[in-house]
């Protein structure tokens, strides 16, 4: 059996809208809905596409689908300020300080001195890396941050 439904366009202050109406009398029992989407697409039987890369299942599951698998990586041989863009940051050069940004809850960073020798990671606007305002990394060492809404918490 072929399953075929053309994507919906996405207009402003569109929803789902029930039909039949909620108004309609109906007899006891189940009442059998369906639901006209103006903001989602259906992929497949029951699964419901909602914007770029999110779907619901008929259990109601959530879930990402798509997209890449590619996290964005940044090398640096100086001084850096991480990015909101930025997941990997390597340092290619020994004494070179990698900055956090100010932070935003639950965005994580992983910093990583590939070269012999020490950098630092810096903490900014008064925030701090569990305890401190820096940490330095030695010889091939990294270290794996997430920020909870007060300061950046080393979870490796």
């Amino acid at each position: 059996m072929a399953y075929n439904r053309q994507p919906q366009t996405v207009l402003a202050g569109m929803a789902l809208k029930q039909n039949p109406p909620p108004n309609v009398v109906q007899p006891a029992g189940i009442i059998p809905v369906t639901l006209d989407v103006e903001i989602a697409t259906t992929t497949s039987p029951g699964v419901v596409q909602v914007g770029s890369g999110l779907s619901i299942t008929p259990g109601g599951i959530l879930s990402a689908t798509g997209g890449s698998s590619l996290i964005n990586v940044k090398l640096t041989s100086v001084d850096y300020t991480a990015t909101a863009a930025d997941y990997y940051i390597g340092a290619t050069k020994k004494d070179i300080d990698i900055t956090l940004p100010l932070g935003v809850v639950g965005k994580v960073y992983v910093v990583k001195n590939q070269v012999s020798g020490s950098i630092k990671v810096k903490a900014t606007g008064g925030q701090k890396i569990d305890t401190s305002s820096d940490v330095t990394l030695g010889t091939n060492n990294s270290i794996v941050v997430v920020f909870d809404g007060s300061r950046w918490n080393v979870i490796e």
